[in-house]
């Protein structure tokens, strides 16, 4: 159904133009400025925006017919209101994707569902000298923000956390920097299960070498990207979960009771190896306390299948998803793409992640 923009008879003022245009069936005018006809316009809402398909720079949120003019010296100029906020409009009906991707990411959230912005269209027909204002009726602009393609690392680093070096340059991974694990569904919301003990403190930043972006123990709870925040603590010995929601931009850090084993080794039996169970052995990150995290650096493969073990066959951990994944005992065969990757994997969770290098 079409959104009718309301036709205005009367040029108004620039100045004019400041006012409030509420009430778009009753335009202000000026009674003593030339009277211009303007012809029928219209706005009708684009199709679902989904932008794991936009590739511009620019993108369609409605189709608009401008008002005709008798008067050849007025143009128009268009304003769209999502959500009350306004946003410059092109004459086609577009708008700056990243603007409109970065707003609706920051009313919903990262989660690629299809959000609904209530919106409207403020059109100024104006020749330089006055001008009128034209709201359209209310209308829906429907949008799904794009899956992250590839989960976003977030590190622990600290006193009890790989080697407990606090060491966060780049060459630190795997030792004294841990990656949390995405899951599989929604790469928004990592997690990680590990054993801290009391009184040593940890700290998880987003990007190795640099400590700018961080979560530390506030005041009264837990801080982003504070420089003032202290070393987060658990208050007795024991297995933590960390969940760290991307969306909500919230950290929790609260008491695992699954089952836990403690392995002394896990391999990455597979096609590429003639499923030998006992070879290609992960490399342990946790020297301090005890070792859940297995690391193996710059491995290449072609397209192949295969499997976490802890070097025999009566534990392994098999999924179907790639790269990130929750493997379980006993699962099918993990498919892997040709490629060279890191490989991390926690053998509480079962998670594991193929770092493309």
């Amino acid at each position: 159904m079409k959104k009718f923009l309301y036709i205005a008879a009367m040029g108004l003022l620039l100045a004019s133009c400041t006012e409030d245009f509420k009430d778009w069936a009753e335009p202000q005018s000026n009674p003593q400025a030339e009277v211009i006809t303007f012809g029928t316009g219209s706005v009708t809402p684009a199709d679902v925006i989904d932008f794991a398909e936009v590739t511009g720079d620019r993108v369609k949120v409605c189709n608009i017919t401008a008002p005709a003019t008798t008067d050849t010296t007025y143009h128009p100029e268009y304003t769209i209101y999502l959500n009350g906020e306004p946003f410059v409009l092109g004459l086609d009906g577009t708008m700056d994707a990243d603007e409109l991707s970065n707003y609706v990411v920051s009313l919903f959230g990262k989660a690629p569902e299809l959000r609904v912005l209530l919106a409207r269209v403020m059109c100024v027909m104006s020749n330089g000298v006055t001008a009128t204002t034209i709201m359209s009726e209310p209308f829906d602009v429907n949008v799904i923000p794009a899956p992250i393609e590839v989960p976003d690392l977030w590190y622990l680093v600290g006193s009890c956390i790989g080697d407990g070096s606090w060491g966060n340059d780049p060459a630190n991974v795997g030792t004294a920097l841990i990656p949390m694990y995405a899951e599989a569904e929604d790469y928004t919301i990592l997690n990680y299960v590990g054993f801290f003990p009391a009184g040593q403190g940890f700290k998880i930043i987003h990007n190795p070498g640099n400590w700018d972006e961080q979560w530390g123990q506030g005041a009264d709870g837990y801080v982003k990207n504070d420089g003032g925040s202290g070393n987060i603590e658990v208050p007795a010995d024991g297995y933590y979960v960390i969940t760290y929601d991307m969306n909500a931009e919230t950290l929790s850090v609260e008491p695992y009771d699954g089952l836990v084993g403690v392995y002394g080794m896990i391999t990455m039996p597979g096609g590429y190896q003639d499923w030998d169970v006992s070879g290609n052995a992960m490399t342990p990150m946790s020297t301090v306390v005890e070792n859940h995290d297995w690391i193996m650096k710059d491995v290449t493969y072609d397209n192949t299948e295969l499997k976490f073990a802890n070097g025999t066959w009566a534990v392994n951990w098999g999924a179907t998803t790639f790269p990130v994944g929750v493997g379980t005992q006993g699962g099918p065969n993990i498919p892997v793409e040709a490629g060279t990757y890191t490989v991390v994997f926690n053998d509480i969770m079962g998670r594991y992640y193929f770092i493309m290098q």
